[in-house]
Order: C-alpha cells, then structure tokens, then sequence
C-alpha cells in the first residue's frame, strides 16, 4: 500500500473512532444485562436511554426538554415501526440533518416520504442488487482487497478491510471514477457528518462546524461527478444512470438534485456495513465452533449475516415522536412525545427468541428489526446484506483466521453506531 492510502485509512479509522466514542458515552461495553433488567422492570421507560448514559439523544438531540419514552420489548417497538402515521420520523434530521439541508430520506413522513422512496428504490431492490454478487461486488472484495492480504498473514481487518470494501464497492455502484482521494474524502466526510452529535459541549464545538464543513465539500465534490456523468450522455446501469433517466412527480431530477441525493444516500453507504461486518466477525472469533460450523457449511453464510445482526446491531436504537396521544404497554404517550426504540434490546426480548444471547446460525428468525421496520427499513439493506455475505464468504478462505494475541481482543462498544476499535487478526499463510 502506497503512504498516501495508508494515511487516507488512518484518517478514516480516526473519523470512525469518534462516532465509536462519541455514541458510546458512560454506557457499559457490553449493555445486555442492562437490557434484561430493564425489558423485566421498566419496559416502557419514562426518560432517554442515551441521554442517561452521556450519549447524543436521537429523540431529543438540541435537548430543547421534549418529553421522550424508551421501549425495550420487540413487539412494543415493532408496532412502532410498522405505524409511520402516528408515529413519525422526523426528528431523525434533528442531529446532523443540517449538514445535508435536511435532505434525509429517513426524515421524511406520509406522501413525501412514500413518492420519493417509490422513486429511488428500484436500484436497491434485492433483485437488482443480488446481480451485483459476481459482476461488482466478489470482484472489488476478491481482487482488490482479500488477495492482497493473503500473503500478510495477518492484518487489522477493521482498518484494512471493513473500512474501505464497502465504500469501494458502493461508489462503484453509484457511478463514481475508481479513484483512491475521491474514495477517502467522501468517506472521511460522511463520517464527519454522522460525528457531529456529541454530548461533550468541547467536543461538539469542533464536530458540529467540521460536518457542516463537510456536507458542503462532499456537495462541492459530487456536482462535477454529476455534470461530467450526464455531459459523457451514457446512461449505464448505476445509480447515476438511474436518477438520471427516471422521474419524479413527472420531471426530471436536476443536477443538483442528484447531487443532494447522492450526498443522503453516502450518509450510509459504507459505515454502517463496516461496523455491522467488523462486528459479525468478533462475534464468529468469539466462538470458533460456531465458525467451524460455518466453515463445514457456506450455505449458512446468509444466516449467519442476519443473526450475528440480530444478536449485536450497529443501529442500537432509532426513534420516532408521536403523532397524537398513542398507548404503549398499558402506558399513554402524549402528542409530542418521542419514543426511542432500542433496537438492540428488542433483538434480545426473550419474548420473541429462545435463548437470546446465544449465536445460533439455524435459528428460526422473526423479522429482523436491525435494518429499521416498516416503509422507513434502509434504502440499502439489501446492498449491505450482499456485501457482508460476499465478504465473510471470502474471509473465511483465509485458513486458520483467529484473534492476534498481540493486541487485546477487540470489544464491542456503543449503544449505538456499535463497533470495535480494530480487529487484529491472523491466519495460516502457505509454506510458512
């Protein structure tokens, strides 16, 4: 690896490591037990999970004192997700919607948000996606990362692996140039907007003008992209192409219509899958019968992608406010109200899974809420899921991967934007 794409990584595990801290807080590494107790006492809970544990409240983000409900069991918070009409998804703008001029999908409500997610979606659709597997995305995973490892023996997989494939991958989707500098700076600049949320006012007063300066960049960046796409006047099968020639209440999107778009859509289109991959390998490391298991059979790669999903989620929690005076549990949530949903405690609500803490790669699975529920549930989950099962199914050709000992064993922390620091691994390299 060149000097430059090693400090182009460094710069994005520096970027990463904010989030990790910053959605971490006071709150244990490990949040199950506190989840258990909380689901048996106080499972429709008066006051904010995060807030409470120094952490950057989704629902109540410019702390303005909005009155807001933490929900711990899965049918609770499914019910949620599946009611956008009472229950509506603006104030998930409130944090770092600025930085992109409140062009949030996942912000949207009612009619805006079912035309253009009508409009955008098709691209992202598994059918789509799914041709991706060996024409784009094996490639990108195979020839531009794993096989230049290989020889290595060892690496940290966070750092040179999880952070940069899927970025790579997903901007080639879009359309971009293959261009290491364009890949570095869109990436450190998502991330920067997605930073910007912190509790620690001195640290805030450095991530919230750093992602506005960002948003802006990755603006200033994206329309020439735009404008050298459509002058070339072929349309290919990407993103691009596709909101080039498709329609929107009849017109067509201008330049800095997709500029706008794309810039939303970059928000998610790398970090999420890297700490959701990082975070399925610590738990597989954790258990090498349960990665043998895996090994013997690549047909559980799928399963095994969903449930280390299920078991440990990235997006540890989402919120919504309430449209009208709603009931949850026996319990009235006024008009106004916010409720933030812990996603991760609901994928452990005994309730609904045997044996919740358990990784279990043949387990009967109820819909997976760590993607979102309902007509909100990610724009790229189907990309993301893609990715990750393309991914561990060539990792898992490295022999004999397990933890390096030279470094601690990674922890997973956050009570949301979940992830390790790094993860240090080795394997068997042939003839050593």
């Amino acid at each position: 690896m060149t000097g430059k794409y090693n400090a182009m990584l460094d710069q994005m595990v520096r970027d990463y490591s904010l989030v990790t801290h910053g959605y971490s807080g006071a709150a244990p590494a490990n949040p199950y037990p506190m989840f258990e107790e909380k689901r048996a006492k106080c499972p429709v809970m008066h006051g904010d999970l995060l807030q409470e544990n120094s952490i950057p409240s989704m629902a109540d983000y410019m702390m303005t004192g909005r009155p807001v409900v933490t929900l711990y069991r899965y049918n609770d918070i499914h019910s949620v997700l599946m009611n956008p009409d009472d229950w509506l998804s603006y104030i998930v703008g409130d944090g770092f919607g600025a930085a992109v001029d409140n062009l949030l999908l996942t912000a949207m409500d009612g009619e805006e948000h079912t035309k253009y997610r009508k409009t955008l979606q098709k691209p992202f659709m598994r059918g789509q996606i799914r041709k991706l597997m060996e024409t784009l995305i094996r490639p990108v995973v195979v020839n531009e990362f794993v096989e230049k490892l290989r020889p290595n023996g060892k690496a940290d997989l966070l750092r040179e692996f999880a952070l940069p494939f899927p970025i790579r991958a997903m901007y080639a989707y879009f359309g971009f140039p293959h261009d290491e500098d364009l890949l570095g700076n869109l990436a450190s600049w998502a991330i920067q907007v997605v930073a910007a949320p912190q509790t620690d006012p001195e640290v805030a007063k450095v991530t919230i003008p750093q992602s506005m300066v960002a948003g802006q960049s990755m603006f200033e960046t994206l329309m020439p992209i735009v404008q050298q796409y459509r002058a070339r006047g072929e349309m290919r099968n990407d993103i691009l192409g596709y909101m080039m020639t498709t329609e929107h209440e009849g017109e067509k999107f201008s330049d800095e219509d997709i500029a706008n778009f794309i810039r939303m859509l970059l928000l998610a289109a790398g970090e999420t899958t890297t700490r959701s991959f990082a975070n399925m390998m610590v738990q597989l490391l954790e258990e090498p019968d349960v990665l043998e298991e895996l090994r013997q059979d690549l047909s559980l790669v799928p399963k095994a992608v969903m449930e280390t999903m299920r078991r440990d989620p990235t997006a540890g929690a989402v919120a919504r406010i309430a449209a009208r005076d709603m009931e949850i549990g026996g319990m009235t949530i006024p008009k106004g109200t916010a409720v933030l949903c812990s996603i991760a405690s609901a994928n452990r609500d005994p309730e609904v899974y045997d044996d919740p803490d358990r990784l279990w790669l043949k387990r009967p699975m109820r819909p997976l809420l760590s993607f979102g529920f309902g007509p909100h549930m990610c724009l790229g989950m189907h990309m993301a899921l893609t990715e990750m099962e393309v991914a561990l199914e060539e990792i898992l050709d490295l022999p004999g991967l397990r933890f390096d000992p030279a470094y601690p064993q990674p922890e997973i922390r956050g009570l949301n934007m979940r992830g390790p620091d790094a993860l240090h691994v080795l394997w068997d390299v042939d003839g050593a």
